[in-house]
This record gives structure tokens, C-alpha cells and sequence, in this order.
């Protein structure tokens, strides 16, 4: 049976994205999001890739979410808004 508290995919993403709306360190970023060093690398990775996030030099090594990436976690917002009833519904049933 899977665990209810585990974040999948997406949710991770989603919250790097909401962290990162001004530029942070990687360590600031690894702090605030429970992940592993080497988790947090792949998820970043995967950012950068999709073009969600960049990472900046200047002033100091840091990453900041892209306008692609507050367009992304608008729609995320609206799933949520969406699944969320869906789902209440669902336990009574």
C-alpha cells in the first residue's frame, strides 16, 4: 500500500517551482525542500531542461523560475483547485 504522504513527481516540482520565485542558492533550495542532494540535482536538472527554471550566475549561483515555469505552476494551481473536490467526493463513495 503506497504511503499517502509521499509526493509524487509533480508535487515536487511544483513546490521547487514555488520557492524559486526569487533567485536562491542551492543550498537554500535543498533546505527548504526535503529532498536529498542528489534528488535535488535531478529535479533541478529537469527544470532547467524543460525551460521552468534557470540557473543564474550573477550576482551568485543561484535558480529562478521562468515565465514558462509561473505559466506551468498556474495550471498546476488549477488542477489542484479542480482534483481537490474531485477527490473529497471520492471518499464517501
Amino acid at each position: 500500500m503506497r504511503d499517502e504522504s509521499r509526493r509524487d513527481t509533480l508535487d515536487i516540482l511544483s513546490d521547487l517551482l514555488e520557492s524559486m520565485h526569487e533567485p536562491k542558492r542551492l543550498t537554500h533550495i535543498l533546505y527548504a525542500s526535503n529532498l536529498s542532494y542528489t534528488q535535488l540535482c535531478k529535479y533541478l536538472k529537469m527544470l532547467v531542461e524543460m525551460g521552468l527554471a534557470q540557473k543564474n550566475s550573477k550576482p551568485f549561483h543561484s535558480f529562478q523560475i521562468t515565465v514558462d515555469g509561473k505559466y506551468f505552476m498556474n495550471l498546476i494551481n488549477r488542477r489542484i483547485k479542480v482534483m481537490n473536490p474531485i477527490q473529497n467526493v471520492s471518499k464517501f463513495v
